[in-house]
Protein backbone atom coordinates (compact mmCIF):
# COMPACT_ATOMS: atom_id res chain seq x y z
CA UNK A 1 0.00 0.00 0.00
CA UNK A 2 2.73 2.27 0.56
CA UNK A 3 4.46 1.67 -3.03
CA UNK A 4 0.98 2.82 -4.35
CA UNK A 5 0.96 5.71 -1.83
CA UNK A 6 4.23 7.12 -3.06
CA UNK A 7 3.20 6.04 -6.71
CA UNK A 8 0.31 8.51 -6.09
CA UNK A 9 2.78 11.23 -5.06
CA UNK A 10 4.67 11.09 -7.86
CA UNK A 11 2.25 10.72 -10.65
CA UNK A 12 0.21 13.31 -9.14
CA UNK A 13 2.37 16.06 -8.29
CA UNK A 14 4.70 15.40 -11.43
CA UNK A 15 1.85 15.06 -14.02
CA UNK A 16 4.28 13.83 -16.36
CA UNK A 17 3.93 10.34 -18.04
CA UNK A 18 6.68 7.81 -17.11
CA UNK A 19 8.91 5.14 -19.04
CA UNK A 20 7.42 1.79 -19.43
CA UNK A 21 10.51 -0.06 -19.37
CA UNK A 22 11.38 1.88 -16.21
CA UNK A 23 8.03 1.03 -14.26
CA UNK A 24 8.00 -2.73 -15.42
CA UNK A 25 6.41 -4.53 -12.19
CA UNK A 26 5.98 -1.52 -10.47
CA UNK A 27 2.18 -0.27 -9.38
CA UNK A 28 0.47 2.25 -11.93
CA UNK A 29 -2.85 3.74 -11.53
CA UNK A 30 -5.50 4.76 -13.81
CA UNK A 31 -5.09 7.98 -15.61
CA UNK A 32 -1.43 7.66 -16.03
CA UNK A 33 0.13 8.37 -19.02
CA UNK A 34 2.87 5.51 -20.53
CA UNK A 35 5.81 6.34 -22.29
CA UNK A 36 7.03 3.47 -24.70
CA UNK A 37 10.66 3.20 -27.07
CA UNK A 38 10.24 3.99 -30.59
CA UNK A 39 12.02 1.55 -32.52
CA UNK A 40 13.80 3.69 -34.27
CA UNK A 41 14.78 7.43 -32.33
CA UNK A 42 17.43 9.57 -32.33
CA UNK A 43 19.89 6.73 -30.61
CA UNK A 44 19.23 4.57 -33.33
CA UNK A 45 17.48 1.23 -33.71
CA UNK A 46 16.96 -0.43 -30.68
CA UNK A 47 17.84 2.49 -28.55
CA UNK A 48 17.03 3.86 -25.29
CA UNK A 49 15.42 7.12 -25.97
CA UNK A 50 11.88 7.16 -24.86
CA UNK A 51 9.10 9.22 -26.77
CA UNK A 52 5.38 8.98 -26.92
CA UNK A 53 4.00 6.31 -28.04
CA UNK A 54 2.31 6.90 -31.91
CA UNK A 55 -0.65 4.66 -32.07
CA UNK A 56 -1.68 6.64 -35.27
CA UNK A 57 -2.39 4.90 -38.58
CA UNK A 58 -0.11 7.63 -39.97
CA UNK A 59 2.89 7.14 -38.30
CA UNK A 60 3.71 3.43 -40.26
CA UNK A 61 5.84 2.46 -37.46
CA UNK A 62 7.05 -1.31 -37.75
CA UNK A 63 6.57 -1.53 -33.90
CA UNK A 64 3.48 -3.45 -33.28
CA UNK A 65 2.62 -2.72 -29.60
CA UNK A 66 -0.84 -4.29 -28.38
CA UNK A 67 -2.86 -3.85 -25.58
CA UNK A 68 -4.27 -5.81 -23.33
CA UNK A 69 -6.51 -5.52 -19.90
CA UNK A 70 -6.14 -2.25 -17.83
CA UNK A 71 -4.65 -0.01 -20.74
CA UNK A 72 -6.42 1.97 -23.45
CA UNK A 73 -5.89 3.54 -26.43
CA UNK A 74 -6.91 7.14 -26.39
CA UNK A 75 -6.50 8.89 -29.81
CA UNK A 76 -2.39 8.69 -30.10
CA UNK A 77 -1.59 8.00 -26.36
CA UNK A 78 -1.47 5.10 -23.99
CA UNK A 79 -3.56 5.56 -21.14
CA UNK A 80 -3.39 3.03 -18.02
CA UNK A 81 -7.19 2.09 -16.81
CA UNK A 82 -6.69 -0.05 -14.02
CA UNK A 83 -4.52 -0.42 -10.83
CA UNK A 84 -1.79 -2.97 -11.13
CA UNK A 85 1.53 -3.73 -12.41
CA UNK A 86 2.64 -3.18 -15.43
CA UNK A 87 3.50 -6.37 -17.34
CA UNK A 88 5.37 -7.05 -21.01
CA UNK A 89 6.00 -9.65 -22.85
CA UNK A 90 8.11 -9.77 -25.96
CA UNK A 91 7.05 -10.92 -29.39
CA UNK A 92 8.91 -13.98 -30.19
CA UNK A 93 9.85 -12.27 -33.14
CA UNK A 94 12.35 -9.68 -31.68
CA UNK A 95 11.00 -7.10 -33.85
CA UNK A 96 10.15 -4.83 -30.74
CA UNK A 97 6.63 -4.03 -29.41
CA UNK A 98 5.09 -6.95 -27.46
CA UNK A 99 2.02 -6.84 -25.31
CA UNK A 100 1.57 -4.79 -22.54
CA UNK A 101 -0.92 -5.01 -19.69
CA UNK A 102 -1.61 -4.41 -16.19
CA UNK A 103 -1.80 -7.27 -13.71
CA UNK A 104 -4.48 -6.63 -10.95
CA UNK A 105 -6.71 -7.89 -8.58
CA UNK A 106 -9.45 -6.75 -10.00
CA UNK A 107 -11.39 -10.24 -10.73
CA UNK A 108 -14.56 -9.10 -12.00
CA UNK A 109 -16.05 -6.91 -15.29
CA UNK A 110 -16.54 -2.94 -14.51
CA UNK A 111 -18.35 -1.46 -17.31
CA UNK A 112 -17.42 1.63 -18.34
CA UNK A 113 -19.44 4.43 -19.96
CA UNK A 114 -18.23 3.80 -23.94
CA UNK A 115 -17.91 0.13 -23.52
CA UNK A 116 -19.73 -2.73 -26.02
CA UNK A 117 -21.68 -5.04 -24.11
CA UNK A 118 -24.16 -7.24 -24.27
CA UNK A 119 -27.43 -7.19 -21.51
CA UNK A 120 -30.68 -8.37 -20.43
CA UNK A 121 -33.68 -6.34 -20.39
CA UNK A 122 -34.48 -6.41 -16.51
CA UNK A 123 -37.66 -3.59 -16.90
CA UNK A 124 -39.56 -0.74 -18.61
CA UNK A 125 -40.05 2.69 -16.94
CA UNK A 126 -41.50 5.26 -18.91
CA UNK A 127 -38.63 6.65 -21.88
CA UNK A 128 -35.59 4.06 -20.64
CA UNK A 129 -34.96 0.80 -20.41
CA UNK A 130 -32.94 -0.97 -17.21
CA UNK A 131 -30.53 -3.33 -18.86
CA UNK A 132 -28.37 -5.69 -16.52
CA UNK A 133 -24.79 -5.74 -17.75
CA UNK A 134 -23.10 -7.50 -15.31
CA UNK A 135 -21.78 -4.76 -13.22
CA UNK A 136 -22.89 -3.82 -9.38
CA UNK A 137 -25.58 -1.65 -11.07
CA UNK A 138 -28.25 -1.51 -14.11
CA UNK A 139 -27.32 0.41 -17.24
CA UNK A 140 -30.30 2.71 -18.29
CA UNK A 141 -31.23 2.55 -22.36
CA UNK A 142 -33.28 5.26 -23.49
CA UNK A 143 -35.61 3.77 -26.47
CA UNK A 144 -34.19 6.54 -28.45
CA UNK A 145 -31.28 4.89 -28.75
CA UNK A 146 -32.10 1.98 -31.23
CA UNK A 147 -31.70 2.18 -34.61
CA UNK A 148 -34.91 4.10 -36.23
CA UNK A 149 -36.70 4.56 -33.11
CA UNK A 150 -38.66 7.88 -33.19
CA UNK A 151 -41.14 9.11 -29.87
CA UNK A 152 -43.70 8.24 -32.93
CA UNK A 153 -42.15 5.24 -33.82
CA UNK A 154 -40.82 3.05 -30.46
CA UNK A 155 -38.74 -0.14 -30.45
CA UNK A 156 -40.90 -3.37 -29.51
CA UNK A 157 -38.76 -4.36 -27.10
CA UNK A 158 -39.50 -7.06 -24.15
CA UNK A 159 -38.16 -7.74 -20.62
CA UNK A 160 -35.65 -10.28 -20.37
CA UNK A 161 -34.68 -9.94 -24.13
CA UNK A 162 -31.25 -9.13 -24.75
CA UNK A 163 -29.65 -6.39 -26.49
CA UNK A 164 -25.80 -5.13 -27.75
Amino acid sequence: MAEAAAVAGESLGGGRARAARTVLGQVVLPGEELLLPEQEDADGPGGAGEQPLRLNAGARSRVRVVCGPGLRRCGDRLLVTKCGRLRHKEPSSGSGGGVYWVDSQQKRYVPVKGDHVIGIVTAKSGDTFKVDVGGSEPASLSYLAFEGATKRNRPNVQVASSRL
